[in-house]
């Protein structure tokens, strides 16, 4: 009978994921973002504008900023990743949802 082995997917794209959620995390933890999108007046700016045009999104910045670390975090050699533990990446993921959860505690505990 033949053993299987552990996938190799969880090499180079799975890094760039948590990479990219740690990213995400930390931008609107810190209320950081690229741009911003105004949906009342159809309008992006890269700045924050003035309050008449009304309320502004910054969910888009968040999503590029995560999107960007993402795809900077693949050109790593393959060799950095090819070899890490399944079991250190879900350590990786858990910590981004403990942190999330942490800094959304404040909805749920008032």
């Amino acid at each position: 009978m033949t053993q299987l082995h552990a996938p190799t997917w969880h090499g180079r794209w799975t890094v760039a994921a948590l990479v990219a959620c740690l990213a995400y995390v930390l931008a609107y933890s810190q209320d950081v973002t690229l741009f911003y999108y105004y949906p009342m007046v159809g309008e992006w700016h890269w700045s924050a504008q003035a309050q008449d045009l009304g309320p502004r999104i910054t969910y888009y910045g968040w999503k590029s900023i995560g999107v960007l670390a993402g795809a900077c975090s693949l050109v790593l050699p393959a060799r950095w990743t090819h070899g890490l533990s399944p079991h250190v990446l879900w350590t990786g993921a858990m910590a981004i949802v403990a942190i999330v959860c942490m800094h959304e505690m404040h909805w749920f505990l008032k």
